[in-house]
C-alpha cells in the first residue's frame, strides 16, 4: 500500500512524524542502549516508507518526516551542511531548517526562504565582511558586485585562467531580490511561493558549499 495515497495517508504521516520526534528525544535522554533501539526503529520506519512508495522520508536529522527529494539534491544539501559546519556551525543549522521548512509535512515557504538567506549570510559574512558591524547578504552582494575584479572562482574560464565571480554574484542577486516578503507594504511585496522557497534552498546550498570550501576567493 502506498502510505501517502491512502484515505488516511496524511494522518499516518503526521503520526509517524510525531513518533520520530518522540524517538529522537527518548534516544538522547535514556542512554546508549535506548539510543540504539530508537535508531533501529527509525531505520525500520524509513524502510517501510521506502518500500511502500511513500512520498515522504526521514528528515536529515531523523527527528521527523519530509518530502522525498531527488537523491542528488539530498547529497548536495548534506555536503553543503558538512562544509558549512566546518566553517560556521550556525550555517549548517540554518540550511537544515530551510530544507525542513520547504520540504516538511507542513511546508512554510517564508521560513524556508528566510533560513536559506541566513545560511548564506552565516558563511559569507565572516569571509567577505569580517569587520562590518551590520553584515547582511545585501552587503555581501554589493561587496562582490563592486569588487568583481578582486575575486575569482576555483573553476577555470575558457582561456584556462581562474573564472570571474559573475555566476556567484548573480546567484546571490537571485536569492536576495527573490525574497519578496522581507519588507511589507512595498509595490512588489508578495508572499513567498512554494516554488520560490525550494529554489532558494537549492541556491543557498550551492552558495554555502562554494563559500565554505573557498571556491569563491580573493585573487
Amino acid at each position: 500500500m502506498n502510505v501517502g495515497d491512502s484515505n488516511n495517508g496524511m494522518l499516518v504521516i503526521e503520526v509517524a512524524d510525531a513518533l520520530l520526534d518522540i524517538l529522537s528525544k527518548v534516544g538522547y535522554q535514556r542512554g546508549p542502549q535506548r539510543f540504539r533501539e530508537a535508531d533501529r526503529l527509525r531505520s525500520q520506519l524509513d524502510g517501510v516508507l521506502t518500500t511502500g512508495g511513500s512520498a515522504y522520508t526521514l528528515k536529515p536529522d531523523r527527528d521527523g518526516l519530509c518530502l522525498r527529494v531527488e537523491e542528488t539534491l539530498r547529497r548536495t544539501l548534506d555536503e553543503a551542511v558538512q562544509a558549512a559546519e566546518a566553517l560556521q556551525k550556525d550555517a549548517g543549522a540554518h540550511l537544515r531548517e530551510a530544507f525542513v521548512a520547504a520540504y516538511g509535512i507542513k511546508p512554510n515557504p517564508s521560513v524556508a526562504y528566510s533560513q536559506a538567506v541566513k545560511a548564506v549570510e552565516a558563511v559569507a559574512n565572516p569571509v567577505f565582511l569580517p569587520k562590518s558591524p551590520e553584515p547582511t547578504l545585501g552587503a555581501v552582494r554589493s561587496t562582490l558586485d563592486q569588487g568583481r575584479n578582486k575575486y575569482v572562482m576555483a573553476v577555470s574560464d575558457r582561456a584556462g585562467a581562474p573564472a570571474g565571480i559573475d555566476a556567484a554574484v548573480e546567484l546571490i542577486n537571485l536569492l536576495w531580490h527573490g525574497q519578496r516578503d522581507r519588507h511589507a507594504g512595498g509595490p512588489t511585496s508578495a508572499p513567498v511561493s512554494q516554488e520560490a522557497a525550494e529554489t532558494a534552498v537549492h541556491a543557498a546550498a550551492l552558495l554555502v558549499h562554494w563559500v565554505s570550501k573557498g571556491y569563491v576567493r580573493k585573487k
